[in-house]
């Protein structure tokens, strides 16, 4: 009887853990790495939306914004600390941090 309720359970976690993951959006992403740093302004970092805070990045070419957030800059470590994220989620990440709240 024990065996075969293991056998079951054992079952039922392998059906679920092949369940295919939803994509995450780029609000995904900012609350699960980014919202520590960037919701306060810790070490710098600038705030969501403060277009006067993100000007400065934003005159230098996005593909250094996206190299730095790929590599980290300053105090923020590589890709946010969301050491999964692709390049495609990074930029939404930005895209997302860059809108008005």
């Amino acid at each position: 009887m024990k065996t075969n309720l293991l056998i079951l359970l054992t079952l039922l976690l392998a059906a679920c853990s092949d369940q295919p993951t939803q994509p995450r959006t780029g609000e995904d992403i900012y609350y699960q790495s980014c919202f520590s740093c960037h919701e306060r302004g810790h070490g710098g970092a600038p705030i969501r939306g403060n277009t006067e805070q993100w000007q400065p990045r934003l005159e230098q070419d996005e593909a250094i914004i996206l190299e730095n957030m790929r590599n980290g800059i300053n105090g923020m470590p590589p890709k946010g600390a969301c050491f999964d994220c692709n390049d495609k989620e990074l930029q939404m990440a930005l895209e997302f941090m860059l809108k008005q709240p």
